[in-house]
């Protein structure tokens, strides 16, 4: 009889889980408007990791899309790589129409008296990387844009 309850039990916790995203939670906190915390930002992280394993990233410029550059590659991984020093971009809407969030950085300036940042922005839906900005404080010193693309072909 003991069994029989055991095993009921253990079905009932698989039958629960099945079917369930285990990001929804990550997913609805990044979609609320307030701040995210240190933890939060790396929680973030750890499910975009998940989002992109498998998948190859691309630059989309228009209707083509490209691999990206060693550098691009570097910039945009050396922000999600690691959640220290980052902070909350607070929400944006992409080009597409979907809402993401954007973690930032202080960013290593080719210009040394500008400051500069980094800024990934992860699609709330997918979880994956949809855009990075790089940013002079000051205008005009070459800020640069990716709009990122994932390739699950491969």
């Amino acid at each position: 009889m003991r069994s029989s309850i055991v095993v009921a039990l253990a079905a009932a916790v698989l039958a629960a889980g099945c079917g369930r995203d285990p990001d929804a939670a990550i997913k609805a906190r990044i979609a609320s408007p307030s701040p995210l915390s240190e933890l939060e930002i790396a929680q973030l992280l750890d499910a975009s990791g998940r989002a992109m394993a498998g998948k190859d990233v691309r630059v989309r410029q228009g209707a083509m899309a490209r691999a990206l550059t060693d550098r691009e590659r570097q910039q945009i991984f050396d922000v999600l790589s690691d959640p220290r020093g980052l902070s909350d971009a607070g929400l944006t809407t992409t080009m597409g129409g979907r809402s993401a969030r954007g973690v930032r950085v202080q960013a290593a300036s080719a210009q040394s008296e500008i400051e500069a940042t980094s800024t990934v922005w992860i699609d709330i839906a997918s979880l994956l990387p949809c855009r990075y900005d790089f940013a002079y404080v000051a205008p005009g010193f070459g800020d640069v844009t990716l709009d990122l693309t994932f390739d699950t072909s491969s």
